[in-house]
């Protein structure tokens, strides 16, 4: 009898240990997904085109676009990102000079490729210095091409999170010819920057 009992005593107390450990898994892993929310972007967000050309500078501006992202945060703190995307209608995509717009668009093949998009597929937190290293595929005019993007960020004290960046790009890695204009006495050069403002709200 007392060799059953200390059997059933040390049966229980591994079935005891082993329920402990499934709760305590169960528990860690419901704090962990908790942690990963879903982030959607604000109206104070932009996205501008920086040009140069043979005569001036130019650029356009749009307001009007949509992005989410996921990110882990932690007391007030951003420790990951695990995905981020973002859609923006050339058509939204808009300068000055109503020329300007209109050239722009059809050396962007809007009528084709309607959207200039970007996809995460990698991402790295610097939380020292508030940036991060995101890696992805942008694509432009129907080509996508990887890029990697450095992008400061503040987590703000409604917990809405701000991205500052910006990217230069070469319109010919995205087979775009550049426009020109007043039969060519206008030439826009090759190089664009891409400036970043997102704010993200959960």
């Amino acid at each position: 009898m007392k060799t059953f009992n200390n059997y059933m005593l040390q049966k229980n107390g591994k079935l005891g240990c082993f329920l402990t450990f499934l709760l305590l898994f169960n528990i860690t892993a419901v704090a962990q997904k908790a942690q990963a929310q879903t982030y959607q972007l604000v109206t104070s967000s932009q996205i501008k085109v920086i040009g140069t050309s043979n005569l001036h500078d130019w650029d356009m501006t749009a307001t009007n676009f949509t992005c989410e992202g996921k990110f882990v945060t932690k007391n007030g703190a951003l420790q990951d990102l695990s995905s981020l995307t973002f859609s923006l209608p050339v058509a939204n995509l808009k300068g000055e000079e109503k020329l300007l717009t209109t050239r722009a668009h059809k050396a962007l093949k809007a009528a084709d490729n309607s959207k200039i998009t970007f996809k995460l597929t990698k991402a790295t937190v610097i939380s020292q210095q508030k940036i991060i290293n995101a890696i992805g595929n942008l694509t432009i005019a129907g080509v996508t091409n990887p890029v990697n993007l450095k992008i400061a960020y503040v987590v703000n004290a409604d917990e809405s999170i701000t991205c500052k960046g910006a990217e230069v790009v070469n319109m010919s890695t995205y087979k775009i010819k550049a426009p020109s204009f007043m039969l060519g006495a206008l030439k826009v050069g090759d190089k664009v920057t891409i400036d970043i403002l997102l704010k993200l709200k959960k």
